[in-house]
């Protein structure tokens, strides 16, 4: 059953690959759908490890973000802006996090990306409702996006290296694979704190950023009279 489904794995991944650009552009498109129909970008990064190892994982990763976002910000711009200023207009966290782009720009927006606490797919959509230009915006987005990028990337990529057809586990070497285990470590390590460090900046520019998981209110229970 292992091998099975090791091999089943090994074959999709050599037909995107033997498709050679048309499969990268596919693949690129397909990244940036699905982060506007809110599929984690983290699923569609390892995959794209798996497939195209990690430089290659790393530059689709990198440009999906960038499109999906860049996507949502003009739809939310060009064709749904009415609909998102009443839906938006329900969560604190979207007013303070206009008043951050307007004083901050792009560092805002790459500071949300780094922080796993905003939804990457909404707040996007959220920024179609600034004035920040698309180009920052953009760069930004990708900016911002290395730390996670990278984990989920690396990741795929061992696990790709062991559904190649001549993958033999046994032959690695047990260094090797310790280089590997503390690379990733290193990287989850550096992408954690990373993201602590965006989440604190983010708390002084977004004062509603201490409520629950979008802007909600928190209900604090009182005792006695009011």
């Amino acid at each position: 059953m292992h091998t099975t489904w090791l091999q089943d794995i090994a074959i999709w991944m050599q037909c995107i690959q033997s498709a050679g650009w048309i499969g990268w552009l596919v693949y690129l498109l397909l990244y940036s759908l699905a982060c506007l129909i809110f599929i984690p970008g983290s699923v569609m990064s390892f995959a794209a490890g798996a497939i195209y190892g990690f430089w290659g994982g790393i530059a689709i990763a990198l440009l999906g973000n960038g499109l999906s976002a860049l996507f949502s910000l003009l739809i939310t711009r060009y064709l749904l802006r009415d609909w998102a200023e009443r839906f938006f207009a329900r969560h604190p966290t979207m007013e303070d996090l206009g008043s951050a782009v307007q004083e901050d720009g792009w560092r805002i927006v790459c500071l949300t990306h780094l922080s796993p606490i905003m939804p990457f797919s909404l707040v996007n959509y959220a920024f179609g409702l600034t004035k920040i230009s698309a180009t920052e915006f953009l760069l930004a987005t990708i900016l911002g996006g290395i730390p996670a990028s990278c984990v989920y990337v690396y990741l795929g990529t061992l696990a790709g290296n062991l559904a190649t057809p001549d993958a033999d586990i046994s032959q690695h070497r047990t260094l090797i694979w310790c280089l590997r285990g503390l690379g990733l470590l290193a990287t989850i390590g550096l992408t954690i704190y990373v993201a602590r460090r965006a989440n604190q900046a983010l708390k002084k520019r977004l004062p509603h950023q201490g409520e629950d998981s979008w802007g909600r209110r928190r209900r604090k229970k009182v005792s006695g009279s009011v």
